[in-house]
């Protein structure tokens, strides 16, 4: 049985990104999932700023810039009554100021495939169900390969399954659960898509939102998402919201008249919320979606799975280094997130819950104001897709624009 310093299990965006900074470093990792690669994600596709730097130090950015993916310079945000603000981020919030529609069956494969160039020995068709150990110290997991259980021997673990992921809980770190859930399809035969993407709230999605990404050549994936506890609470049919989006809501200047569906609509739980658990064990790290690692405010996550990736593979090196992989020693990537993403998330948490509880009045009038002021708008869009803080918002710059 060969033994590896670290199994990242999980070979999403945060998987594979820890996976290659850690073979980058010099460190024996192997790179596990249950899903034989290419496979698909229910996702909205766009790489935003954030992710593209991450790409960038992967050495991906000429990949993502090649032209096969339809990019995006400026976004719009749509108030209920219809009226709308575009914008394009600042360019002083971020290296990159636009966004690429990737799709995640090509999006995530590629990062497994730098992954594996980059070291790491990939296991595809394995299913990680459980922990092995030796006077509390973890020797190993256990995993599933064409129906008999399989051993892969290592120092230690860094979970990357995801939301839906089960090999979380083998870890004994308690999770929170799906804060969000999310439907999305492919449509061809749309009239009005071009460099922008679109964002739509409205009050039939309490504590969410719609999205129109446009892909190219007439095409979009398109979706909604929404809290849990509101869907639970409304007995909210997501399909049948989805389907009175495309055929009533009002688009425009997006026609979907004329809109095919090139997939079904299918849907996934986000977990957000970060910060209400440790994420990090004795050998154990989380990353990704099982740390929680969604925005709360705009359900962007694959930013922070590449940064929370490329964090852990740094920590767990040092770790390895100094021969101890227990929770103290790994505090360090804990600590790296409560300083760079707790504020930020709970921020955004909280921009959202105030939104929601003022149906949306709040929002329409924050729009309002950003359609008056350029400079407003730029700096909402730029909050939504997490390129600066939401307390951006607040500094005496911006907060004349909600006077005048």
């Amino acid at each position: 049985m060969e033994k590896f310093d670290v199994v990242v299990v999980g070979a999403g965006p945060s998987g594979a990104s820890t996976a290659f900074f850690l073979a980058r470093q010099g460190i024996h990792v192997a790179l596990l999932d249950k899903s034989t690669f290419p496979r698909d994600k229910i996702c909205g596709d766009g790489i935003g700023p954030r992710a593209a730097e991450m790409l960038d130090k992967m050495g991906l950015y000429a990949w993502l810039t090649s032209g096969k993916y339809h990019r995006c310079d400026s976004a719009r945000l749509f108030a209920s009554d219809g009226s709308y603000f575009e914008a394009q981020i600042p360019v002083e919030d971020c290296r990159y100021p636009h966004f690429h529609m990737v799709p995640r069956l090509e999006f995530d494969h590629t990062l497994l495939t730098t992954a594996e160039v980059a070291g790491a020995t990939v296991y595809t068709n394995r299913k990680a169900t459980g922990m092995l150990t030796s006077d509390g110290a973890i020797t190993g997991i256990k995993a599933i390969y064409n129906g008999d259980e399989v051993e892969i021997a290592c120092r230690a673990v860094i979970c990357a399954d995801g939301t839906h992921g089960t090999f979380a809980k083998c870890t004994g770190i308690e999770c929170v659960k799906p804060h969000a859930f999310a439907v999305r399809a492919y449509y061809t035969g749309i009239k009005g898509p071009d460099d922008c993407i679109n964002v739509f709230v409205d009050e039939h999605i309490p504590e969410g939102y719609a999205w129109i990404f446009p892909t190219g050549n007439s095409g979009a994936n398109i979706g909604l998402g929404l809290s849990t506890l509101v869907l639970k609470e409304r007995s909210i049919d997501t399909k049948a919201l989805m389907n009175w989006f495309m055929a009533e809501k009002d688009t425009s200047p997006i026609d979907l008249s004329g809109a095919t569906a090139q997939t079904e609509i299918k849907g996934a739980h986000l977990r957000m919320g970060y910060g209400r658990h440790d994420v990090v064990a004795d050998g154990v790290m989380l990353v990704g979606d099982a740390a929680a690692l969604i925005s709360p405010l705009s359900g962007e996550g694959i930013a922070y799975a590449l940064e929370s990736g490329e964090q852990a593979a740094y920590a767990m090196k040092r770790a390895l280094d100094k021969g101890d992989v227990s929770a103290a020693s790994l505090k360090v990537y804990q600590d790296f997130l409560a300083k760079n993403f707790f504020s930020e998330h709970r921020q955004g948490e909280f921009i959202r819950q105030l939104f929601a509880r003022s149906n949306y009045k709040s929002m329409d009038w924050m729009l309002k104001r950003g359609i008056q002021h350029p400079e407003l708008a730029g700096k909402f869009v730029s909050v939504m897709m997490s390129t600066t803080r939401p307390s951006a918002l607040l500094t005496p710059k911006v907060l004349r624009y909600y006077m005048f």
